[in-house]
Protein backbone atom coordinates (compact mmCIF):
# COMPACT_ATOMS: atom_id res chain seq x y z
CA UNK A 1 0.00 0.00 0.00
CA UNK A 2 2.94 2.37 0.70
CA UNK A 3 4.28 1.53 -2.56
CA UNK A 4 1.27 2.15 -4.15
CA UNK A 5 0.22 5.33 -2.72
CA UNK A 6 4.18 6.56 -3.69
CA UNK A 7 3.16 5.65 -7.10
CA UNK A 8 0.00 7.40 -6.81
CA UNK A 9 1.81 10.68 -5.81
CA UNK A 10 4.15 10.55 -7.99
CA UNK A 11 1.28 10.35 -11.19
CA UNK A 12 -0.09 13.63 -9.97
CA UNK A 13 2.88 15.08 -9.97
CA UNK A 14 4.20 14.24 -13.43
CA UNK A 15 0.47 15.22 -14.50
CA UNK A 16 0.92 18.43 -12.85
CA UNK A 17 4.49 19.20 -14.07
CA UNK A 18 3.50 18.14 -17.84
CA UNK A 19 0.76 21.17 -17.74
CA UNK A 20 2.74 23.31 -16.67
CA UNK A 21 5.33 22.62 -19.27
CA UNK A 22 2.28 22.51 -22.17
CA UNK A 23 1.27 26.33 -20.19
CA UNK A 24 4.66 27.33 -20.60
CA UNK A 25 5.57 26.64 -24.04
CA UNK A 26 2.22 28.19 -24.64
CA UNK A 27 2.81 31.04 -23.09
CA UNK A 28 6.43 30.87 -24.56
CA UNK A 29 5.18 30.52 -28.40
CA UNK A 30 2.54 33.53 -27.59
CA UNK A 31 5.45 35.90 -26.17
CA UNK A 32 7.80 35.03 -29.35
CA UNK A 33 4.87 35.45 -31.39
CA UNK A 34 4.45 39.12 -29.91
CA UNK A 35 7.82 40.00 -29.96
CA UNK A 36 8.37 38.69 -34.03
CA UNK A 37 5.13 40.90 -34.95
CA UNK A 38 6.89 43.81 -33.08
CA UNK A 39 10.19 42.83 -34.90
CA UNK A 40 8.85 42.84 -38.02
CA UNK A 41 6.79 46.03 -37.85
CA UNK A 42 9.71 48.07 -37.15
CA UNK A 43 11.96 46.52 -39.56
CA UNK A 44 8.69 47.85 -42.19
CA UNK A 45 7.91 51.13 -40.35
CA UNK A 46 12.41 52.25 -39.68
CA UNK A 47 14.62 49.72 -40.89
CA UNK A 48 13.07 49.15 -44.69
CA UNK A 49 12.83 52.65 -44.78
CA UNK A 50 16.22 53.56 -43.98
CA UNK A 51 17.70 50.35 -46.54
CA UNK A 52 15.51 52.04 -48.93
CA UNK A 53 16.87 55.34 -48.55
CA UNK A 54 20.21 54.47 -48.56
CA UNK A 55 19.84 52.50 -51.38
CA UNK A 56 18.00 55.98 -52.93
CA UNK A 57 20.93 58.11 -52.05
CA UNK A 58 23.47 55.62 -53.47
CA UNK A 59 21.48 55.12 -56.69
CA UNK A 60 21.44 58.98 -57.01
CA UNK A 61 25.19 59.19 -56.59
CA UNK A 62 25.54 56.41 -59.46
CA UNK A 63 22.99 57.86 -61.46
CA UNK A 64 25.29 59.02 -64.26
CA UNK A 65 26.40 56.85 -66.75
CA UNK A 66 29.99 56.00 -67.05
CA UNK A 67 30.34 57.14 -70.36
CA UNK A 68 28.65 60.49 -69.66
CA UNK A 69 31.42 60.93 -66.91
CA UNK A 70 34.38 59.73 -69.10
CA UNK A 71 33.00 62.49 -71.92
CA UNK A 72 32.94 65.06 -69.25
CA UNK A 73 36.30 64.66 -67.87
CA UNK A 74 37.58 64.39 -71.37
CA UNK A 75 36.01 67.98 -71.61
CA UNK A 76 37.62 69.18 -68.49
CA UNK A 77 41.09 67.56 -69.49
CA UNK A 78 40.47 66.41 -65.75
CA UNK A 79 40.31 62.95 -63.98
CA UNK A 80 38.32 62.93 -60.95
CA UNK A 81 39.39 60.85 -57.83
CA UNK A 82 35.85 61.48 -56.51
CA UNK A 83 33.15 60.36 -59.24
CA UNK A 84 30.76 61.80 -56.87
CA UNK A 85 31.62 65.08 -57.11
CA UNK A 86 31.37 65.14 -60.77
CA UNK A 87 27.81 63.63 -60.42
CA UNK A 88 26.73 65.84 -57.95
CA UNK A 89 28.26 68.97 -60.20
CA UNK A 90 26.04 67.21 -63.15
CA UNK A 91 22.57 67.12 -61.32
CA UNK A 92 20.24 69.54 -61.13
CA UNK A 93 17.13 69.88 -58.50
CA UNK A 94 14.87 68.67 -60.40
CA UNK A 95 16.03 65.64 -60.00
CA UNK A 96 14.63 65.57 -56.37
CA UNK A 97 17.25 63.24 -55.34
CA UNK A 98 18.22 64.96 -52.32
CA UNK A 99 21.28 66.43 -54.09
CA UNK A 100 21.99 68.83 -56.96
CA UNK A 101 24.80 71.28 -57.98
CA UNK A 102 23.91 74.45 -55.85
CA UNK A 103 26.44 74.17 -53.29
CA UNK A 104 29.41 73.38 -55.49
CA UNK A 105 28.11 76.18 -57.65
CA UNK A 106 28.24 78.85 -54.77
CA UNK A 107 31.94 77.12 -54.37
CA UNK A 108 32.85 77.46 -57.84
CA UNK A 109 31.65 81.17 -58.46
CA UNK A 110 34.14 81.75 -55.83
CA UNK A 111 36.91 79.56 -57.11
CA UNK A 112 37.09 80.62 -60.57
CA UNK A 113 36.83 84.46 -59.42
CA UNK A 114 39.84 84.11 -57.05
CA UNK A 115 41.84 82.51 -59.48
CA UNK A 116 40.77 85.18 -62.27
CA UNK A 117 42.07 87.77 -60.05
CA UNK A 118 45.33 86.39 -59.47
CA UNK A 119 45.89 85.88 -63.24
CA UNK A 120 45.15 89.59 -63.77
CA UNK A 121 46.91 90.71 -61.10
CA UNK A 122 50.54 89.00 -61.85
CA UNK A 123 49.85 89.35 -65.82
CA UNK A 124 50.28 93.36 -65.59
CA UNK A 125 50.93 95.52 -61.97
CA UNK A 126 50.04 98.49 -63.74
CA UNK A 127 46.23 97.60 -63.59
CA UNK A 128 44.57 99.20 -60.63
CA UNK A 129 41.40 98.02 -58.77
CA UNK A 130 38.91 99.67 -61.07
CA UNK A 131 40.47 97.74 -63.97
CA UNK A 132 41.05 94.17 -61.93
CA UNK A 133 37.29 94.25 -61.29
CA UNK A 134 36.57 94.84 -64.83
CA UNK A 135 38.18 92.19 -66.17
CA UNK A 136 37.46 89.60 -63.68
CA UNK A 137 34.03 90.33 -64.39
CA UNK A 138 34.04 90.02 -67.75
CA UNK A 139 35.69 87.01 -67.53
CA UNK A 140 33.57 85.52 -64.98
CA UNK A 141 30.24 86.86 -66.08
CA UNK A 142 27.09 84.65 -66.10
CA UNK A 143 26.58 85.69 -69.47
CA UNK A 144 30.48 84.69 -70.65
CA UNK A 145 30.07 81.26 -68.89
CA UNK A 146 26.83 80.58 -70.25
CA UNK A 147 28.41 80.97 -73.62
CA UNK A 148 31.41 78.64 -72.82
CA UNK A 149 28.88 76.13 -71.69
CA UNK A 150 26.79 76.75 -74.49
CA UNK A 151 30.26 75.60 -76.60
CA UNK A 152 31.11 72.68 -74.54
CA UNK A 153 28.30 71.01 -75.04
CA UNK A 154 28.02 70.63 -71.26
CA UNK A 155 23.93 71.00 -70.70
CA UNK A 156 23.40 67.26 -72.56
CA UNK A 157 25.38 65.18 -69.49
CA UNK A 158 23.17 67.57 -66.82
CA UNK A 159 20.97 65.19 -64.98
CA UNK A 160 17.29 66.35 -65.28
CA UNK A 161 13.30 65.64 -65.17
CA UNK A 162 10.30 67.64 -66.10
CA UNK A 163 12.39 70.30 -67.92
CA UNK A 164 10.88 70.45 -71.46
CA UNK A 165 10.63 74.40 -71.19
CA UNK A 166 14.12 74.35 -69.72
CA UNK A 167 15.29 72.22 -72.48
CA UNK A 168 13.61 74.07 -75.47
CA UNK A 169 15.05 77.97 -73.75
CA UNK A 170 19.13 76.01 -73.68
CA UNK A 171 18.63 74.90 -77.31
CA UNK A 172 17.57 78.35 -78.52
CA UNK A 173 20.60 79.64 -76.92
CA UNK A 174 22.63 76.73 -77.94
CA UNK A 175 21.81 77.41 -81.78
CA UNK A 176 23.05 80.88 -81.49
CA UNK A 177 26.08 80.31 -80.14
CA UNK A 178 26.67 77.61 -82.95
CA UNK A 179 26.20 80.49 -85.75
CA UNK A 180 29.53 82.13 -84.39
CA UNK A 181 28.13 85.39 -82.43
CA UNK A 182 29.35 86.79 -79.52
CA UNK A 183 27.69 86.37 -76.49
CA UNK A 184 27.57 90.02 -75.83
CA UNK A 185 25.65 90.68 -79.39
CA UNK A 186 22.64 87.71 -78.58
CA UNK A 187 19.39 88.23 -78.73
CA UNK A 188 18.23 85.02 -76.88
CA UNK A 189 19.10 85.20 -73.27
CA UNK A 190 21.39 83.02 -71.98
CA UNK A 191 19.50 80.59 -69.42
CA UNK A 192 21.13 80.71 -65.74
CA UNK A 193 21.72 76.47 -65.50
CA UNK A 194 24.41 76.68 -67.94
CA UNK A 195 26.59 79.26 -66.34
CA UNK A 196 25.56 77.23 -62.83
CA UNK A 197 26.62 73.95 -64.45
CA UNK A 198 30.11 75.73 -65.33
CA UNK A 199 31.17 77.19 -61.82
CA UNK A 200 29.11 73.33 -60.38
CA UNK A 201 32.13 71.74 -62.45
CA UNK A 202 34.71 74.29 -61.34
CA UNK A 203 33.74 73.55 -57.74
CA UNK A 204 33.67 69.88 -58.54
CA UNK A 205 37.42 70.58 -59.46
CA UNK A 206 38.57 72.66 -57.11
CA UNK A 207 37.44 70.05 -53.78
CA UNK A 208 38.82 67.10 -55.76
CA UNK A 209 41.94 68.80 -55.90
CA UNK A 210 41.53 69.61 -52.40
CA UNK A 211 41.04 73.23 -52.63
CA UNK A 212 44.37 73.70 -54.78
CA UNK A 213 43.45 77.34 -56.66
CA UNK A 214 47.04 77.06 -58.29
CA UNK A 215 45.62 73.71 -60.04
CA UNK A 216 42.41 74.87 -60.75
CA UNK A 217 43.38 77.42 -62.55
CA UNK A 218 45.39 75.16 -64.61
CA UNK A 219 42.84 73.56 -65.81
CA UNK A 220 40.22 76.11 -66.57
CA UNK A 221 42.67 79.21 -68.13
CA UNK A 222 41.78 77.23 -71.60
CA UNK A 223 38.29 76.35 -71.15
CA UNK A 224 37.39 80.19 -69.80
CA UNK A 225 39.56 81.41 -73.14
CA UNK A 226 41.16 84.72 -70.74
CA UNK A 227 43.31 85.78 -73.53
CA UNK A 228 40.42 87.38 -75.56
CA UNK A 229 40.00 89.64 -72.98
CA UNK A 230 41.96 92.74 -73.57
CA UNK A 231 44.00 94.36 -71.30
CA UNK A 232 43.07 98.23 -71.35
CA UNK A 233 45.96 100.22 -73.48
CA UNK A 234 46.23 103.31 -71.99
CA UNK A 235 47.88 102.28 -68.89
CA UNK A 236 50.85 104.79 -68.92
CA UNK A 237 48.52 107.60 -68.71
CA UNK A 238 45.87 106.18 -66.23
CA UNK A 239 47.38 107.95 -63.11
CA UNK A 240 47.51 111.30 -64.96
CA UNK A 241 44.05 110.36 -66.26
CA UNK A 242 42.75 109.57 -63.15
CA UNK A 243 43.65 112.35 -61.19
CA UNK A 244 42.46 114.79 -63.89
CA UNK A 245 38.89 115.77 -61.90
CA UNK A 246 41.12 117.23 -59.07
CA UNK A 247 43.78 118.90 -61.71
CA UNK A 248 40.64 120.92 -63.46
CA UNK A 249 39.22 121.79 -60.48
CA UNK A 250 42.47 123.19 -58.67
CA UNK A 251 43.14 125.43 -62.16
CA UNK A 252 39.92 127.24 -61.89
CA UNK A 253 40.38 127.85 -58.55
CA UNK A 254 43.55 129.32 -59.36
CA UNK A 255 42.71 131.16 -62.39
CA UNK A 256 39.23 132.38 -60.78
CA UNK A 257 36.97 130.50 -63.62
CA UNK A 258 33.85 129.31 -62.99
CA UNK A 259 33.71 125.29 -61.30
CA UNK A 260 33.54 122.69 -63.99
CA UNK A 261 30.00 121.55 -64.47
CA UNK A 262 29.98 117.64 -65.56
CA UNK A 263 27.06 116.42 -67.92
CA UNK A 264 26.24 112.59 -69.14
CA UNK A 265 25.75 112.55 -73.25
CA UNK A 266 25.32 109.54 -73.73
CA UNK A 267 25.10 106.02 -71.86
CA UNK A 268 25.35 102.64 -73.91
CA UNK A 269 22.87 100.07 -72.01
CA UNK A 270 24.60 96.47 -71.47
CA UNK A 271 22.71 93.01 -70.30
CA UNK A 272 25.35 92.45 -68.04
CA UNK A 273 25.47 95.71 -65.83
CA UNK A 274 28.93 95.91 -65.87
CA UNK A 275 29.04 96.23 -69.90
CA UNK A 276 27.10 99.64 -69.82
CA UNK A 277 28.99 102.18 -71.02
CA UNK A 278 28.82 106.01 -70.82
CA UNK A 279 30.22 109.18 -71.91
CA UNK A 280 30.78 112.70 -70.14
CA UNK A 281 31.55 116.08 -71.08
CA UNK A 282 32.54 119.07 -69.13
CA UNK A 283 32.16 122.61 -69.49
CA UNK A 284 34.40 125.81 -67.78
CA UNK A 285 33.83 129.62 -68.09
CA UNK A 286 37.07 130.90 -68.73
CA UNK A 287 38.27 134.47 -69.01
CA UNK A 288 38.26 133.85 -72.66
CA UNK A 289 34.43 131.91 -72.96
CA UNK A 290 32.87 129.05 -72.49
CA UNK A 291 35.20 125.82 -73.10
CA UNK A 292 33.53 122.36 -73.61
CA UNK A 293 34.87 119.42 -73.75
CA UNK A 294 33.65 114.99 -74.15
CA UNK A 295 35.31 112.57 -72.81
CA UNK A 296 35.89 109.08 -74.13
CA UNK A 297 33.52 106.12 -73.53
CA UNK A 298 33.79 104.40 -70.24
CA UNK A 299 32.07 101.78 -67.82
CA UNK A 300 32.03 103.48 -64.91
CA UNK A 301 30.93 107.64 -64.38
CA UNK A 302 34.12 108.45 -61.97
CA UNK A 303 36.47 107.50 -65.26
CA UNK A 304 34.07 108.86 -67.65
CA UNK A 305 34.65 112.26 -66.08
CA UNK A 306 38.00 112.52 -65.55
CA UNK A 307 38.35 110.85 -69.46
CA UNK A 308 36.24 114.24 -70.23
CA UNK A 309 38.62 116.95 -67.64
CA UNK A 310 41.41 115.51 -68.99
CA UNK A 311 40.87 115.60 -72.31
CA UNK A 312 39.50 119.37 -71.43
CA UNK A 313 43.07 119.97 -69.92
CA UNK A 314 44.63 119.00 -72.70
CA UNK A 315 42.87 121.32 -75.12
CA UNK A 316 44.86 124.01 -72.87
CA UNK A 317 47.48 125.33 -74.75
CA UNK A 318 49.18 126.62 -71.84
CA UNK A 319 48.49 123.76 -69.35
CA UNK A 320 51.25 121.25 -68.78
CA UNK A 321 49.13 118.19 -68.32
CA UNK A 322 52.12 115.69 -69.45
Amino acid sequence: MKHHFAHGVSDEVKMAFNLEVVVATVVLALLLHIFWRCCFSFYLNHVKKYISSCSSSSAAASGLEPSKIAAVEEILNYTFKDKRLLEEALTHSSCREGISYDRLEFLGDAALGLTVAIHFFRLEPRLNSDQLTRLRKKSVCNARLAYLAARLGLYRYVRRKDTAILNRNVKMYEDAVKQGNDHRNFTVRSPDILADVFEALAGAVYVDLDFDSTKLWTIFKDLLMVDQIKIPKDLESRKIINGAQDKLYGLCGRKKWGKPIYTCSLVKEGRPQHETTMIYSVEIETDDGLLRQEGDEKYTPRDARNSAAYRLLRSLPKYPIM
